[in-house]
C-alpha cells in the first residue's frame, strides 16, 4: 500500500484487526489521521454512533487522499449520513465477482441500497447488479466514505493478501488528491463557503426552499440542511449571492478561485 491503513474504533483491539494487520500492514490508531490515510471501522460501530461522531468521521473524508471504509458486520437499518443508505440481509449467496469479490462471494452476508452510488472499481458490484461496496463524495475532488460488504478481516484473505490490497489501493485511487482538495481561500471565506457556490452552480433555483431540497438529496454535496442556511445567509451579506444566485462578483470570485476546478468537475458528474 502507498497510504497508511490504520483501524479504528472496536476494530482495532479486535481479533479480526489481526488479520488486516497482516494483510494490509494495518495499525491501530485512537485519533483520525492527520495526513492521507485508509481508515477502517466496523460498520454497525459508525451506525450506532451519534450524529456528531458521524459527521466528524465523515468530515474528515472531505480532504483528499482519505479513504474511511466500513466493514462487517452492519446493524440491518437505515442511516442517514453522509446520505440515505440500508443494509439488508442477502437472500442467496452473490455470484461473478473479481478480485476479493470473488474470493469472499461465499463469505458475504448483506447487500447495500439506498444513495451511496457503486464504487467505481471493479467488483464493487455483483451479477444482479446490487451492490457490495458503495462509496460518496463531499465534493468530487474529496476523499471517499465507501462502505463494503466483502469481510476483508476474513482468515481466507491470508490465503490472498494481493487481492485486499489491490482492492483497497484501487478505493483510494478515486479519493482525491491532498493538494487539489485544500485550496487556499480569502479571509474570512472557508473551504464550505465555495463548496456552496459551487452547489448554486449546479442548476437555476427558483428559492430557497428549492436549493435546500435539492441540497438534501445531492449525492455530491453533504451540507447539513442547518449548516446550508448559515452559508447562504453569509454569503448573501458579503454581496456573492443574491437570493439563491451568484452575483456577478461571487461568480467571478469562485471561476477565478483553485475552487473553479471543482465546477467543471460537477459539470461532468451531472451529465
Amino acid at each position: 500500500m502507498n497510504h497508511a491503513v490504520m483501524l479504528h474504533g472496536g476494530l482495532a483491539s479486535h481479533r479480526r484487526g489481526g488479520v488486516l494487520r497482516e494483510t494490509l500492514d494495518a495499525r491501530e490508531t485512537l485519533e483520525l489521521p492527520a495526513g492521507p490515510a485508509a481508515l477502517l471501522m466496523f460498520g454497525e460501530e459508525y451506525q450506532s454512533a451519534g450524529p456528531a461522531e458521524k459527521r466528524r468521521l465523515v468530515e474528515w473524508t472531505r480532504t483528499g487522499e482519505r479513504l474511511l471504509l466500513l466493514v462487517p458486520p452492519f446493524a440491518v437499518t437505515s442511516c442517514e449520513c453522509p446520505v440515505p443508505w440500508t443494509v439488508e440481509r442477502l437472500q442467496s449467496a452473490p455470484r461473478d465477482g473479481t478480485g476479493v469479490a470473488r474470493l469472499l462471494a461465499g463469505e458475504v452476508a448483506y447487500r447495500l441500497g439506498g444513495r451511496l452510488g457503486a464504487a467505481q472499481i471493479a467488483g464493487s458490484t455483483w451479477t444482479d447488479l446490487s451492490v457490495c461496496t458503495g462509496a460518496y463524495r463531499s465534493h468530487p475532488t474529496s476523499g471517499l466514505f465507501a462502505v463494503t460488504c466483502l469481510p476483508l478481516w476474513s482468515l481466507t484473505t491470508l490465503d490472498a493478501p494481493a487481492e485486499s490490497r489491490s482492492f483497497l489501493e484501487a478505493l483510494m485511487e478515486h479519493a482525491g488528491t491532498a493538494a487539489s482538495s485544500a485550496p487556499e481561500e480569502p479571509p474570512g471565506l472557508s473551504p464550505d463557503h465555495f463548496g456552496f457556490l459551487v452547489f448554486l452552480l449546479s442548476e437555476p433555483f427558483e428559492s430557497e426552499a428549492r436549493a435546500l431540497e435539492s441540497l438534501a438529496v445531492s449525492p455530491i454535496f453533504g451540507f447539513a440542511q442547518e449548516r446550508a442556511r448559515t452559508l447562504l445567509q453569509d454569503l448573501q451579506d458579503r454581496g456573492l449571492v443574491t437570493g439563491v444566485a451568484l452575483s456577478a462578483e461571487g461568480r467571478d470570485l469562485l471561476m477565478n478561485s483553485p475552487y473553479a476546478i471543482y465546477v467543471s468537475a460537477m459539470r461532468e458528474v451531472s451529465r
